[in-house]
């Protein structure tokens, strides 16, 4: 979607900080109701999804782990929450059962259902949009039964600049970083505004050239489960901007693009 990818990446980032106990206080503007929001089932590319009371698509974030939001400041001015004054009420196709609300820190109620707190995604831009789903697999559309609409994360090998690297399935190149040791993160901070780590529901498939053999996944933080190709822990990096792109490479001698047999390629750019 041309014109939308950085803002979705910082969002993530400041996300990812917030995970980490780093975010800020502030909520974002989002859709509210008085009397209760009316959360509702629709057709869209994605199958049958929920939508809030003006027939916007509503996502779920891995990291939230089902509690309270953790999606605050820029990353709420991109995935505004699904608010509601009262308790939200259900439309067509909706379990009443499973609609609740959390508090955020502002003190305004975000809508959840089956636990998920909710959230509309800036770049949809008229009813039945699905432009958020699958966003860095950490954004997903969220079905009547109230589980998440997702596809597991897949790894692939695509020719760059420096070599045939591992990338995700739309082609971004994907970096490991030296000071993670043991099949495990330790990005966090400040690391977490330049670094995105790729995130999946299940069990990672491989794409052409990666091997299957070689996937795995660690836990990150707060719920999320984060890819490993060899043992090594996957990041995209923002100031990467198209398909191809290597910018994070050899950043402080640490960050490095893989190759399909998982071992890092360490030349310069």
């Amino acid at each position: 979607m041309t014109g939308t990818r950085l803002p979705q990446i910082s969002a993530l980032a400041v996300a990812l900080l917030a995970l980490a106990a780093c975010g800020g206080n502030s909520s974002s503007s989002s859709s509210s109701s008085a009397g209760g929001a009316q959360i509702s089932v629709a057709s869209t590319s994605k199958g049958s999804v929920l939508t809030d009371d003006q027939g916007r698509v509503l996502y779920m974030f891995s990291p939230d782990n089902r509690g309270a939001s953790v999606c605050y400041d820029e990353c709420a001015a991109v995935w505004p929450a699904a608010l509601s004054v009262g308790a939200p009420t259900a439309g067509t196709g909706v379990d009443a059962s499973l609609l609740g609300t959390t508090k955020r820190k502002d003190g305004t109620s975000q809508i959840t259902y089956n636990k998920y707190p909710l959230y509309t995604f800036t770049f949809d831009s008229k009813p039945g949009d699905t432009n958020g789903q699958a966003v860095k697999s950490i954004w997903w559309v969220v079905n009547a039964a109230g589980q998440p609409q997702t596809d597991p994360a897949q790894v692939a090998v695509a020719s760059t600049s420096v070599g045939k690297v591992l990338t995700d399935v739309k082609g971004e190149t994907l970096y490991m970083a030296t000071q993670d040791k043991n099949g495990k993160s330790s990005c966090d901070a400040e690391c977490l505004k330049l670094w995105v780590p790729l995130f999946t529901f299940g069990a990672p498939t491989a794409g052409t050239g990666a091997q299957a053999s070689l996937l795995g996944t660690t836990k990150f933080g707060q719920g999320a489960t984060q890819v490993t190709y060899n043992k090594h822990p996957l990041y995209f990096n923002q100031s990467d901007q198209v398909p191809g792109d290597v910018q994070g490479q050899a950043v402080e001698k640490q960050w490095f693009v893989v190759d399909g047999a998982g071992a890092p390629i360490t030349k310069a750019p």
